[in-house]
């Protein structure tokens, strides 16, 4: 299935499990996938493209990931299906995947970047024995944080493979000659935010 129609069907179920469940979490849950990232547009800068999923959020001033977090949200605005692309201008390498997000982001304050991934798909039965088809899905959740430094450029990517997802962070270095190098920064992984507000194993 295709990605895009892959985590509609995510949301939906994950929408008709709220509903059987009470307000309160349903109240939540719209807010959640309703809440748009507060990008600052003054100040000390960074820039980050985040990268691996069309499921992405951002948690700014936070180590963790909560609604709760003052203007955290999706990127590029809250839609069905995933987050459309979006360039700032940033520096790109000579291959660039198709979808991938730009965004500012507070210099000198820590920002969590959480990325899920959900697929399906279907196995039909052998024709003619009668047997059911086997119906699978699968999902992943990845978040990690750091601190971004004033006039520097970052990847924030996910990938998903057989034994988990994860998060990886790397600053860009433009060279004299125009080539892009990516440098490794130190990042931490994040969870689920505590009712304190810290960080917590889910």
């Amino acid at each position: 299935m295709h990605p895009k129609y892959g985590y509609a069907c995510w949301l939906w179920v994950a929408l008709l499990a709220v509903l059987l469940s009470g307000c309160s979490v349903l109240g939540s849950f719209i807010e959640s996938e309703l809440s748009r990232y507060a990008e600052p547009t003054e100040g000390p800068l960074a820039h980050i493209r985040l990268m691996g999923s069309r499921n992405v959020k951002l948690y700014p001033n936070s180590n963790c990931v909560s609604v709760a977090v003052p203007g955290s949200g999706y990127p590029a605005g809250p839609q069905m299906g995933g987050q459309r692309k979006r360039d700032v201008g940033m520096p790109k390498a000579a291959e660039m995947p198709k979808h991938y997000v730009e965004v500012a982001a507070r210099a000198g304050e820590r920002i969590t970047a959480a990325f899920s991934f959900y697929s399906e798909s279907y196995t039909p039965g052998i024709p003619g024995t009668g047997a059911p088809g086997t119906r699978r899905s699968a999902s992943c959740f990845a978040a990690g944080s750091f601190v971004p430094v004033a006039g520097e450029n970052y990847e924030v990517t996910s990938d998903w493979r057989w034994d988990g997802c994860s998060v990886k962070v790397m600053r860009l270095v433009t060279s004299i000659t125009g080539s892009l190098r990516r440098v490794p920064v130190p990042s931490e992984a994040a969870q689920r935010c505590s009712a304190s507000g810290e960080s917590t194993s889910p």
